[in-house]
C-alpha cells in the first residue's frame, strides 16, 4: 500500500477534559496505542497532526495558522505534511483499528477515496484520503466549512458496506472513539477481553 498515516491528535477534548493523546489504557497512552497499531499497516510514513508531546517520539505537524481549531483543521495540516498519493486518516482516540479494515479501504478505493459504513453512519474515520483532497479541504476551510462528512460529500468515495465491515470486524471495534469517560471505561473492558 502506498500511504501515509495521519494521526488527528489536536489536543483538544471538552467532552474528557484533557488531551486525549495521553489518557492511558493499558500501560500506554491512546497515542501510542495507535502509533504502535500504524506502524503494521506498512505506511511510507507516519505524522501526528497536533501539538508535540514530549513523552512520545513521532513526526508532528502543527496546525497551519489562521484557522478556526477543527478535525478538518488536523487533517489539512496532515495532509500538507505528508507526501503519499493516499493517506490514511484516523484519531488519536481510535486504539483498536484493524489492519484488516485498512486493507479492506484501499481495496476498495476509487479516485476519491474509501470510507466505510458502520450503524448505518457513513464513518469519515479511519478513512482512505486521495492526496488532492488538500486543495478541497483548503477550500472548505476558506468558507469555514469543518465537517468531515462535507469533505466525504465532495470526494465521493467508495462507500465500504457494513456486510463487507463486519466480515473483517464484527464488532466494529476499528470505529470505536474514546469521547468520554464512559468510552475509555468501555475501551479498558475490551482491551480485558483481548489480553
Amino acid at each position: 500500500m502506498d500511504l501515509d498515516v495521519i494521526v488527528l491528535a489536536g489536543g483538544r477534548s471538552r467532552r474528557m477534559g484533557r488531551d486525549k493523546a495521553g489518557i492511558p489504557l493499558a500501560r500506554k497512552t491512546l497515542l501510542e496505542h495507535v502509533l504502535a497499531n500504524a506502524r503494521t499497516w506498512g505506511a511510507n510514513r507516519i505524522v501526528v497532526a497536533g501539538p508535540p508531546r514530549d513523552w512520545v517520539r513521532a513526526q508532528y505537524i502543527p496546525d497551519p495558522p489562521g484557522y478556526e481549531p477543527s478535525s478538518l483543521l488536523g487533517l489539512y495540516a496532515g495532509m500538507l505534511g505528508s507526501q503519499s498519493p493516499w493517506r490514511l486518516v484516523i484519531g488519536c482516540d481510535m486504539p483498536f483499528v484493524t489492519g484488516d479494515l485498512v486493507q479492506l479501504l484501499w481495496d476498495n478505493r476509487n479516485a476519491g477515496g474509501a470510507a466505510a459504513r458502520w450503524q448505518k453512519r457513513l464513518q469519515p474515520l479511519p478513512g482512505l484520503y486521495p492526496g488532492h483532497a488538500t486543495e478541497v479541504i483548503a477550500g472548505m476551510l476558506t468558507q469555514r466549512r469543518y465537517h468531515l462528512t462535507a469533505l466525504l460529500d465532495k470526494l465521493e468515495p467508495t462507500v465500504v458496506g457494513e456486510e463487507q465491515v463486519a466480515a473483517l470486524d464484527p464488532s466494529g471495534s476499528s470505529f470505536f472513539n474514546i469521547n468520554s469517560p464512559d468510552d475509555l471505561a468501555m475501551a479498558r473492558e475490551i482491551m480485558e477481553t483481548r489480553s
